[in-house]
């Protein structure tokens, strides 16, 4: 299946009094890490993923849970690894996976819902067939 990994370095806005990632940044990294996704798969990311193109199609989160195992410390170098574990008609279920190089950070899943529509007004849509070939011819 389909895998893509960033790499990152805690910066100190990112960090806690104590020098030690707050847990929300995973979260926004994570989104990083899906955004970079959709750029290496060549995907036209105003069109297919910030619903401000003339599409309207974006990514919904409908479930994200990390388990934090160990902390990242300021100017700590490490990975955000997303890993393809399952694809519906209109969802992509990611297993995620923060580490440096010695340990795992923290791991989890990402599930987004691919929708369509202009601000308060989305709903649920099959996943674009670019989308799900640009996957289909990555996942090999």
């Amino acid at each position: 299946m389909l895998e893509h990994c960033i790499e990152r370095r805690l910066l100190f806005h990112e960090a806690d009094p104590a020098g030690i990632a707050q847990f929300h940044q995973m979260f926004a990294w994570t989104q990083e890490a899906e955004q970079s996704l959709f750029r290496s798969l060549g995907v036209p990311l105003l069109e297919y993923w910030a619903a401000s193109g003339k599409k309207q199609i974006g990514w919904a989160r409908q479930h994200a849970c990390l388990d934090f195992l160990r902390p990242i410390v300021v100017d700590e170098k490490f990975t955000v690894r997303l890993k393809l574990k399952k694809i519906t008609q209109r969802t992509l279920t990611f297993e995620v996976l923060i580490k440096n190089t010695v340990e795992v950070k923290a791991r989890g899943v990402l599930r987004t819902v691919c929708v369509q529509g202009h601000e308060n007004n989305f709903k649920a849509i099959p996943i674009p067939k670019i989308v799900r070939d640009k996957i289909r011819s990555h996942s090999k």
